[in-house]
């Protein structure tokens, strides 16, 4: 479990500056059709999102999912009730898939809560951000705010980007073990 925990905070500056190189333009993002999950309830724990399991090695994803392969993470499109999406596996050093990652672009108050209230439904909500970090946040000292759902196997995060101009919205899926750390430092 040791290994993992410093891997989360890495996770998610990998995933601020991915974030950043995926986000260019703002008129292509906002003609973009935006992502809202759909409301089916899901067993928990969750073994696979998008039809990946977790257990996904490297060579498994490039072959049997045709993901393109970076250094330590993979890109993928995937069809998901006939919609294509485009998520990340992320991989720690040992080869360990520790996370899928969905990058929905910049901060949209109304998708936002949409995609709350729809993953509370299908996941059950465990976290919300106190009312001290989402002043923090709303004053630009914290970087970003986490909503915990499904034991911590499925985070959806509002976060600055690194010019501190826009925000940014993401959803992590993360095997049972990691999420559950993940879940824990995130409620501390």
């Amino acid at each position: 479990m040791t290994i993992i925990k410093p891997w989360i905070y890495l996770i998610f500056a990998t995933g601020l500056v991915l974030s950043l190189a995926a986000c260019g333009n703002k008129e292509e993002q906002a003609k973009a059709e935006i992502w809202l999950p759909d409301t089916k309830v899901v067993k928990m724990p969750m073994d696979d999102y998008a039809g990946i399991p977790f257990n996904t090695t490297r060579e498994e994803a490039k072959e049997k999912f045709n993901c393109t392969a970076y250094e330590l993470s993979f890109s993928c499109k995937v069809k998901v009730d006939d919609k294509e999406e485009a998520i990340w596996l992320i991989y720690n050093e040992a080869g360990r898939l520790v996370l899928m990652k969905k990058e929905l672009g910049y901060y949209n108050k109304q998708v936002a809560d949409t995609i709350i209230e729809r993953f509370t439904i299908k996941y059950g909500l465990d976290y919300t951000p106190s009312e001290g970090q989402e002043s923090a946040f709303a004053a630009g000292i914290r970087k970003s705010k986490t909503y915990v759902f499904g034991g911590g196997q499925v985070a959806f995060q509002i976060g600055r980007s690194l010019n501190n101009r826009n925000e940014l919205m993401l959803v992590y899926f993360f095997p049972e073990d990691v999420g559950t750390t993940f879940a824990k430092s995130v409620m501390n």
